[in-house]
């Protein structure tokens, strides 16, 4: 009989544990390598420190119990992902012949009845989820969450009453009271969700889109979520979830026009003012692009970057235009000429500004083609005003 052999193990700094190493290593891959090579000796005594043990003291309690116990542990919906993470960490795997101790596989078999699991305990294995495996993580147990979490989100239709039309806010419902009273009656899931990281939103929200969830309460989910996760951030932390938002909103929203362009240009002003990158910017661009006809001019006084004497940002506007038209043909006869419309006003609003540059002005008159405008009448009085602004200036 194999005599008790105690090893100090130090659990992340945190908490320090006296267990028999050879009942602990002979139900651990890893311990058995560590002390086939003679390591973890110390004057004498083993000791082994972990600094990443997954779930912390916890974790290590849930398998010493289980070593103890000869393999026997209940597995349950709150305990299950971290018992897995444990077993793949400790290299559960013991010898072929007491199969019934693989820990890993136990707790995949565990979850044959997830269907069958109340919301909360769903929710309850999804945050262990976030908390001990990273969100590219494709294994069994975590897909298999995922998928479950996702399937029972589809469920009930969400319904809204919140228009997408460009009048509507980016923000209809800014509270689930509002939720709530706006029509969002199956959205009960947004609150929910809120423990969620930007990486695992990610996560989720392609597992939804995959699944072909309802793309506008998506829409309005992120829109939720990026708001709500925002308030009390630090403006690094704003930046990164408002561009995994954008993200997100790219794959739904896009050519579906699920979100408002004026929620598109909230966010954009979001974005300028945080900094985000360029590439979010153009997606942001892109978007608003698609649905440029329902834009009204107050959308694009925007104010022009940090350092610039004009005072609105032309060349975004420009960029914008240029993601409207890149359909070309497809265009509708119809929301050309909006644009059109569009443009004209906003044309006319920059033509009073001194600091504007002939050669940005020419490209702002000249980019839409003839085809938009059944006059000319707004444009010829935008060109007059703007050539006549210098000379005005000067005798002042």
């Amino acid at each position: 009989m194999e005599m008790c052999c105690i090893l100090e193990v130090d659990v992340n700094g945190l908490e320090t544990f006296l267990v028999d190493k050879n009942i602990v290593a002979s139900f651990s891959s890893r311990l058995n390598r560590l002390f086939g090579k003679k390591s973890g000796v110390v004057n004498g005594e083993l000791k082994v420190i972990f600094h990443d043990f997954p779930g912390g003291s916890e974790g290590f309690e849930l398998m010493s119990r289980f070593c103890y116990n000869n393999g026997k542990v209940e597995i349950n919906p709150h305990n299950a992902v971290l018992l897995n993470r444990v077993a793949r960490f400790m290299e559960l795997y013991c010898n072929k012949a007491r199969s019934n101790q693989n820990l890993e596989e136990r707790t995949e078999n565990s979850l044959k009845g997830i269907d069958y699991w109340p919301w909360s305990e769903l929710l309850i294995s999804l945050k262990q989820c976030q908390d001990l495996f990273p969100a590219k993580d494709s294994s069994f147990l975590v897909q298999k969450i995922v998928d479950c979490i996702t399937e029972r989100l589809a469920l009930p239709a969400v319904v809204s009453s919140c228009a997408s039309s460009s009048d509507s806010s980016c923000y209809p419902c800014s509270s689930m009271d509002s939720v709530k009273s706006n029509g969002f009656h199956t959205a009960w899931w947004f609150e929910d969700l809120m423990f969620l990281e930007i990486d695992w939103l990610d996560k989720i929200v392609r597992a939804m889109v995959s699944k072909e969830h309802d793309h506008f309460a998506t829409s309005r989910f992120l829109l939720y979520y990026q708001k709500s996760k925002s308030i009390g951030a630090t403006v690094i932390e704003k930046r990164r979830i408002l561009e995994g938002s954008i993200n997100l909103l790219s794959l739904v929203d896009r050519d579906l026009s699920t979100i408002s362009c004026k929620c598109l240009f909230e966010l954009l002003c979001l974005g300028l003012r945080w900094n985000i990158s360029i590439g979010h910017k153009e997606l942001l661009e892109s978007l608003i692009g698609s649905r440029f006809d329902q834009a009204t001019v107050d959308h694009l006084l925007i104010q022009s970057p940090w350092g610039k004497k004009y005072a609105y940002d032309v060349y975004l506007i420009i960029r914008i235009i240029k993601a409207f038209l890149h359909k070309g043909d497809e265009l509708p006869v119809g929301q050309l000429k909006k644009v059109g419309h569009l443009i004209d006003s906003y044309i006319g609003e920059v033509a009073a500004d001194l600091h504007v540059k002939p050669v940005m002005f020419e490209e702002l008159v000249s980019i839409l083609p003839e085809a938009v405008r059944d006059s000319h009448d707004s444009l010829y009085r935008a060109i007059d005003i703007y050539v006549e602004v210098p000379y005005l200036d000067s005798k002042f």
